[in-house]
């Protein structure tokens, strides 16, 4: 199918999406691929065809419209559960925490996962993911790709909201998507307490944080943390980088105090680079490199003592979203005309690699 109209929009296009593990903007995507350069995508054409603006552009004299003109006709109707979702996601992937933590969205079709781990700690072949050369005629070693032993556990994410029905429909979409976009930060928030929980203590398939404390890295380690713990720390990712940071309060201070040290040696040093000395050293295998620290009242302490949870985001956290999980309870609400709207989203985490997240303890 090509040039999708309103008139081709049904809910058989949401189930057909669904059946496929695709969310309704990525099969509509896949039925009308938008031009190339096009500024907006299949979804975003048929929102222009119904004639609704969803933001204010105030230098052009452009004002959003109101939450009501999804409800002008049935076609309309059927496009607000899939812009509801759109809003939602973007605001949680958009969290600055969020972003930083999960490496992939995986959509699956059930409330069940289970995953594929790539099994480094085979005790028959403790080499099996090396390449490595071998005699002629021999067999290569093998790197075992085996499905977990336990499920994912997935959770709803999100909020009720109880409105007036008549006082949503006559809310402009500019203000509507601000009450949208909180439920989704606060969503996101919430995840991050699930992330952490999952880098600590595995996903259910012997996949726990290996937890190193900083005294053992450096023996010198007294209270604080050192320049010696902090780069073995990071060593202990090889050949991976740990290039995120997660810490509490005092855990970011911390590491603060080890990167930017208030010593006379540094600032001497300081002062040398302003006179134009040129002195620099690489590492081009990225075992210590920039780091993104974060923030997260949700790291807890270990064994009462202050934790640093460290990972490579591009190969830790994977997300595991139930398509379609937002869509049911929209589009109950415009069938309905109830005045308790429920927006979530069914999701879980799960560890890709075990070695891409470590945690070091202050003590």
């Amino acid at each position: 199918m090509a040039n999708i109209t309103l008139q081709n929009l049904s809910m058989d296009l949401y189930r057909q999406a669904h059946s496929k593990e695709m969310t309704l903007s990525m099969y509509l995507e896949s039925l009308d691929p938008s031009p190339e350069g096009s500024k907006l995508d299949a979804f975003e054409r048929l929102m222009q065809e119904a004639g609704i603006v969803t933001r204010n552009i105030p230098e052009k004299n452009i004002f959003s419209s109101k939450v009501d003109a999804f409800y002008r006709t049935d076609e309309n109707k059927l496009l607000f559960p899939e812009y509801i979702a759109r809003t939602l996601v973007q605001a949680m992937v958009q969290y600055p925490v969020f972003q930083y933590l999960v490496a992939a969205r995986t959509m699956i079709d059930s409330n069940v996962y289970k995953a594929a781990y790539l099994d480094l700690d085979d005790a028959s072949n403790k080499k099996a993911t090396q390449m490595r050369r071998v005699t002629e005629a021999a067999e290569l070693p093998v790197a075992k790709l085996k499905l977990g032993e336990s499920a994912i556990n997935i959770y709803k994410y999100g909020r009720a909201i109880e409105a007036s029905y008549e006082a949503l429909r006559r809310m402009s979409i500019d203000v509507f998507n601000i009450h949208l976009q909180e439920i989704g930060i606060q969503a996101a928030d919430n995840k991050i307490a699930e992330i952490l929980t999952v880098i600590k203590d595995g996903d259910g398939n012997n996949n726990a944080a290996t937890i190193y404390k900083a005294k053992d890295l450096d023996s010198s380690f007294s209270t604080a943390l050192t320049r010696t713990a902090w780069i073995k720390f990071l060593l202990k990712f090889y050949p991976r980088a740990c290039n995120t940071v997660v810490a509490d309060e005092e855990g970011l201070l911390q590491i603060l105090g080890v990167l930017y040290p208030a010593s006379t040696v540094a600032g001497l040093m300081d002062e040398l680079l302003a006179k134009g000395l040129n002195i620099s050293v690489q590492l081009p295998q990225n075992i210590v490199t920039n780091v993104t620290l974060l923030y997260s009242p949700y790291v807890e302490k270990i064994n009462n003592k202050h934790a640093i949870y460290g990972l490579n985001r591009e190969s830790a956290i994977e997300e595991i979203v139930e398509v379609g999980s937002t869509i049911s309870e929209v589009d109950k609400f415009i069938k309905n005309q109830t005045e308790l709207l429920t927006i979530s989203e069914n999701s879980g985490f799960r560890k890709i690699l075990k070695k891409s997240s470590a945690i070091m303890t202050l003590e």
